[in-house]
């Protein structure tokens, strides 16, 4: 009997080469494609839960770990950080802000004032159980008594922003 003549002959090695970076390039393309579709698809979905928690161990040694786009690892993702996503976290304003009229003339602080006036008002339990209801940001800001571009505008705003995120 015949063996066929396919099974006993050699493959080619021009065949081997082309197999190989066929298999190289389709792995390439999937690494690249992070395996979640093209980036205007990641980009335009909301990041989920586990990808907000997720963390890594960032040398420290007492077992703390820095949250993933925590760029400057201090425990919370800020507006401005990598990990931060301005369609699901903050107020939902993507891209820079107006200018309130209640931040001209800030100075070097203009950046921390609009911050400071895009906040929505709040509610705080005090350390003796009364309940504290603060105004927006913009309210907060205007009846600061010092005057925008001075050091202790920027002081008093500096307490603001630690207070409201203290109670968030």
């Amino acid at each position: 009997m015949r063996k066929p003549r396919l099974l006993v002959r050699r493959p080619h090695p021009a065949a081997l080469l082309v197999a190989g970076l066929a298999a190289a390039a389709l792995g390439l393309a999937a690494v690249l494609s992070g395996g979640h579709g093209t980036e205007a698809t990641r980009a335009n979905r909301p990041a989920s839960k586990a990808e907000i928690a997720t963390a890594f161990n960032d040398g420290f040694t007492d077992g703390r770990a820095a949250a993933m786009g925590d760029d400057n690892r201090d425990g919370r993702i800020d507006e401005d950080e990598s990990g931060w996503n301005c369609r699901t976290m903050g107020n939902g304003v993507c891209g820079p802000h107006p200018v309130p009229a209640e931040c001209k003339g800030a100075g070097t602080a203009i950046d921390l004032c609009v911050t400071v006036a895009s906040r929505p008002p709040y509610s705080r339990t005090n350390p003796d159980g009364s309940r504290a209801d603060n105004p927006d940001g913009r309210a907060q800001v205007r009846d600061l008594d010092e005057r925008p571009g001075t050091p202790e505008f920027t002081a008093a705003l500096r307490a603001l922003d630690n207070e409201w995120r203290e109670h968030h």
